[in-house]
């Protein structure tokens, strides 16, 4: 399995490291992209791993997550031979505003 990210969760954690960065500093920042690489390495053997998401269940597309930590998830879907990042929400939003991030 390959893996791609849209440009949207490019957008998405190149913020969230932003935020991270100036609130928490480096060793945070570092510690939630470790985080990110270990999730995606696993999604890498198990693509399956991440529960279909039940705020997205009205799309044409299959999307699941995995919990990164316990404030962000990991949105992905399957397409062929490659697992394809959609997103990285932030846990603490409002569930309507995170949907629509899709």
């Amino acid at each position: 399995m390959q893996v791609e990210y849209n440009s949207k969760a490019i957008k998405h954690i190149s913020s969230t490291f932003d935020y991270y960065l100036q609130n928490y500093g480096k060793q945070a920042c570092k510690n939630l992209a470790l985080a990110i690489d270990e999730r995606v390495n696993r999604l890498v053997r198990f693509p399956e791993i991440g529960r279909p998401e039940p705020l997205l269940r009205n799309k044409h597309i299959l999307y699941r997550s995995i919990i990164i930590d316990k404030n962000h998830k990991l949105v992905y879907y399957i397409k062929g031979n490659t697992i394809r990042i959609a997103s990285l929400w932030d846990m603490r939003m409002h569930p309507n505003r995170l949907s629509k991030k899709i």
